[in-house]
């Protein structure tokens, strides 16, 4: 993936909250080593910085690396059930400054509406609405924020989302939340929300998307980080005939 910052009032280039990003540079892998009965998420994140001169605006401020160990079996029909465990380190690559590590386990409920009601892809014309629920525990969280001011410890993580796709796959309007508490404060009341609402276009293995993102504390007032930006994805399948997801899109992970 190659993402751009079209508009960025406030989005940081580096854990520390310094920079407006410009650029990403992303790759999401799954290796499945039985299938979706184990696999090994990666996730690999570049961030650029606006504010730097000449050159630098795409060189990297900012790495960001998630893997873990999952599975994934299909509970009902439409409905697939996935359980993991994940590390993430987020840190800057062009200075020293603040960095972001945990731990955690999480569970999501992938569905699609279509597999149930048949009709539903006629009616989109062999589109869907599909998504995933979740809950996350953050079993190790040293300095993983609970909000975007880097304040706080987060703890659970509640995720949310939801996509409409038509005309073949080929055009997708979807929203993403997520909501994480505080564990110096609540347990279990959200301390911030990052919404993310997009306009999806697909054929073949190519995506293009334009989002606008938001991530603000929820329990107080404080910093809140927003931008708009386009993707540029290109997905690739080593094992054609591999089980796919009830979900069809591959995972992108919010920067």
């Amino acid at each position: 993936m190659i993402g751009v910052a079209l508009v960025n009032p406030s989005y940081a280039a580096r854990p520390d909250n310094t920079g407006h990003t410009l650029m990403r540079y992303a790759l999401h892998a799954d290796i499945d080593l039985i299938g979706r009965k184990l696999s090994v998420p990666l996730d690999v994140n570049l961030f650029t910085d606006r504010d730097r001169s000449g050159a630098g605006k795409f060189s990297p401020t900012e790495l960001d690396v998630i893997t873990g160990l999952t599975t994934t079996q299909r509970l009902v029909k439409g409905l697939d059930g996935e359980v993991g465990a994940r590390v993430e380190h987020d840190r800057p690559v062009d200075r020293g400054g603040f960095t972001q590590t945990y731990a955690d386990v999480r569970a999501r409920a992938l569905y699609s509406l279509a597999d149930v009601v048949p009709s539903l892809r006629r009616d989109l014309v062999d589109g869907d609405i599909s998504g995933y629920v979740g809950l996350g525990w953050f079993v190790l969280n040293p300095t993983y924020a609970a909000r975007p001011d880097n304040t706080g410890n987060a703890l659970l993580r509640y995720s949310g989302h939801t996509e409409l796709s038509v005309w073949k796959d080929r055009v997708s309007l979807g929203f993403d939340a997520t909501f994480f508490t505080d564990r110096r404060v609540s347990a279990l009341r959200p301390s911030e929300l990052d919404a993310t609402y997009e306009i999806i276009g697909h054929e073949g293995r190519y995506e293009v998307h334009l989002a606008y993102e938001r991530d603000m504390p929820v329990d107080r007032g404080g910093k809140v980080q927003s931008f708009v930006y386009a993707l540029f994805v290109m997905n690739f399948d080593l094992i054609h005939d591999a089980e796919k997801p009830v979900e069809g899109r591959g995972t992108i992970i919010s920067p």
